[in-house]
């Protein structure tokens, strides 16, 4: 990763007494890992129930022995309610509670969970799908049904998948304002089918549901939504997985392709979305790698604003370290000479002086204290300018007390302008960040010029 100081782009002072203060930003869960966000709105709060990635980091698989359920009512603070084991279902086996999503009617709560089914008949071997019920959105969850809502034997599973198939994964629900019920589930082949009133029996047959000029494959992760009387059904394709969505005028189909929701994460091949709407809002809610030490089987779920167009169509979304409720911030340096910048050697990140996308950074401080602060690029969440091997470089943290010391830089006033600022790293104190022939470095200011080039200001 190298930097680099692209044109003054003109700018408001703002104050940095924000910037000791630890930013929650994304990941919004940072107590663990977690994954396969879905959401549920129920008297005023928001629930969110996410796979519990417990996998070593070094791990090759995942592991997920619970659901946790998370809860807010500004979703920014987020409490753990509990946890629901994977041998709330015995029929199933090993660490397989994956994606599920939860839904309330008539006052009871249904929870449709991906659990891999323990069945000695081989036609019913492999991944299947199961519901819990229960009277609230937390406590009390048990099998409603003692036995798997769709198994393998029910759908005809992708040859490559073999004796343990896992197209029957990743459930969605949703009831139609005519009190119609439907799940949708699937990877590879999606699936959907009816729910009777009851909610824990199906209401028909199972069909395969074909995308219309999808430009690509589907994967997985269906959700289901309306807006404005259109149904809305996103998914996961190719992979690593893109977020895509396509749309109808019946949750029954047929859907046609309308565009990408977002692109390939650089830290994890899945990202898996929810789409929720509250206090007249709408938000994704999804997964990258983004908490330290995180990885493919290491999630984390973070939450971006979504927007529609006019014509109803969903507005490309670029994961950020900021999310819902902090703004990213320009970095200038004294004497007018630009804005800091960020790019990585594979050119997925580039700063032009017309696209000041990548001039955007999260202002955080990794170790909660009143006068530090971090370097987060916004578009990286993640990610922390460091010091790495001796070099001033963007890294992913590692989770190491050394790693936090070197990407916290204690704020001072400024070496050439007490109204502006200086930053020297708390884990090297005489090394100060600066700028050196149009790169970022690490150094040691002594001549006014090099102070200058050592003095920074956040701007608008």
């Amino acid at each position: 990763m190298r930097y680099i100081w692209s044109g003054m782009v003109g700018g408001v002072l703002l104050s940095l007494s924000m910037a000791g203060v630890v930013l929650a930003g994304n990941p919004v869960i940072k107590d663990r890992f977690t994954a396969d966000p879905a959401t549920l709105v129920h008297d005023g709060r928001v629930y969110l129930y996410v796979g519990h990635d417990e996998a070593a980091e070094d791990g090759d698989f995942f592991v997920l022995r619970e659901w946790s359920i998370y809860s807010s009512d500004n979703l920014k603070d987020w409490t753990l309610e509990g946890a629901v084991p994977r041998t709330t279902f015995d029929w199933g086996k090993n660490d397989t509670a994956w994606a599920a999503q939860a839904i309330e009617r008539d006052g009871d709560f249904y929870w449709y969970v991906t659990v891999l089914n323990d069945d000695p008949d081989p036609a019913k071997q492999g991944f299947a799908i199961g519901v819990a019920k229960a009277d609230n959105p937390v406590d009390g969850w048990q099998d409603a049904i003692g036995e798997p809502l769709v198994s393998p034997d029910m759908t005809q599973s992708p040859e490559f998948m073999g004796d343990e198939p896992w197209d029957n994964i990743d459930p969605t629900v949703f009831i139609d304002n005519d009190g119609q019920a439907y799940l949708y589930w699937g990877n590879t082949h999606l699936y959907y089918a009816r729910l009777k009133d009851n909610m824990v029996e199906l209401d028909g047959d199972i069909h395969q549901v074909e995308i219309q000029n999808m430009p690509g494959t589907f994967t997985e992760a269906p959700w289901l939504h309306e807006y404005q009387g259109q149904y809305y059904l996103s998914f996961a394709m190719n992979y690593p997985e893109e977020l895509a969505y396509a749309v109808s005028d019946s949750p029954a189909g047929p859907w046609e392709y309308q565009g990408l929701i977002m692109d390939v994460l650089d830290d994890s091949g899945t990202s898996h979305q929810a789409v929720l709407e509250y206090e007249d809002k709408s938000y994704l809610v999804y997964h990258t790698a983004a908490l330290p030490t995180g990885g493919n089987y290491r999630r984390s779920v973070s939450i971006e604003h979504l927007h529609y167009n006019d014509d109803g169509s969903i507005q490309k979304i670029t994961p950020t370290a900021v999310g819902i409720h902090y703004e990213a911030r320009k970095i200038e340096v004294k004497n007018g000479i630009g804005m800091m910048s960020y790019q990585s050697d594979d050119a997925a990140f580039i700063a032009t002086e017309a696209d000041d996308t990548y001039q955007q950074w999260h202002l955080n401080s990794l170790q909660d204290s009143e006068h530090t602060l971090s370097f987060q690029p916004n578009t990286m969440p993640g990610f922390y300018l460091a010091k790495v091997a001796g070099e001033l470089t963007i890294h992913k943290h590692d989770g190491s007390d050394e790693f936090t010391a070197n990407a916290t830089f204690e704020r001072i006033d400024g070496l050439a302008d007490n109204q502006w600022n200086s930053y020297r790293l708390v884990g090297d104190p005489d090394s100060y960040l600066m700028l050196k022939d149009g790169e970022l470095v690490l150094g040691h200011p002594i001549s006014a010029a090099e102070k200058a080039a050592a003095t920074f200001r956040v701007v608008d």
